[in-house]
């Protein structure tokens, strides 16, 4: 790992876990010291940070963007979208035994009620159903996008009764997934991207109530 992915990785972590939050000016300071590096590498990493939408220049400053209903609904429908286009490519070509394994790690990571867990799970999954070779600018929009899912699906985590819901989620999807039945998959990824973005708006509107 390169210096600047290091100070990316790390930046990226702590704006997903809310550990830096939506309008605070991130110091290139403090993150050189904390990760005993030159600025060259974190400038580079703030500047990738803005083009994934997770900073925002104000000025000469860096600030964490803010996460508004209206930027959750805007990454909510893009995704859908993709990831559905996605699906139509890839339907055919998962492997069962990956399915099982995944569904079988989503229970485990239930089980513990371990969130980090759980979240590594759900992007391992959605990972699955994107990934298709030959298409390397729906990948570059998908990269893109990933960083803004990662703030959403933390978001949601926040919601006590999410994780049992997204495991019922993610099991339908994946019982279609084994059948090879692509309206029926779409149906039920549709429903469970719809019901992130519930969970997450009635976090924001609590939040801004």
């Amino acid at each position: 790992m390169t210096r600047k992915e290091e100070a990316y990785e790390y930046i990226r972590g702590e704006i997903v876990h809310n550990q830096f939050r939506p309008n605070e000016v991130i110091s290139e300071n403090q993150i050189t010291d904390k990760l005993n590096m030159s600025r060259t590498p974190v400038r580079e990493a703030l500047k990738q940070l803005e083009a994934d939408g997770l900073i925002e220049m104000r000025g000469r400053e860096n600030v964490v963007a803010p996460l508004t209903v209206d930027a959750v609904q805007e990454v909510y429908e893009l995704r859908s979208l993709l990831e559905t286009f996605a699906l139509k490519k890839t339907i055919n070509l998962i492997p069962i035994v990956k399915l099982n394994e995944l569904e079988e790690a989503f229970e485990r990571a239930a089980a513990k009620e371990d969130w980090d867990e759980y979240l590594q799970v759900d992007t391992d999954f959605h990972e699955l159903i994107t990934h298709i070779a030959g298409h390397p600018r729906l990948a570059q929009f998908l990269s893109i996008l990933k960083a803004q899912t990662a703030r959403t699906r933390h978001v949601s985590s926040y919601n006590p009764n999410r994780m049992s819901r997204s495991l019922e989620e993610h099991k339908e999807i994946i019982k279609w997934l084994r059948q090879r039945n692509l309206d029926e998959a779409e149906k039920a990824l549709a429903y469970h991207l719809q019901r992130v973005y519930d969970s997450v708006r009635s976090y924001l509107n609590y939040l801004n109530d």
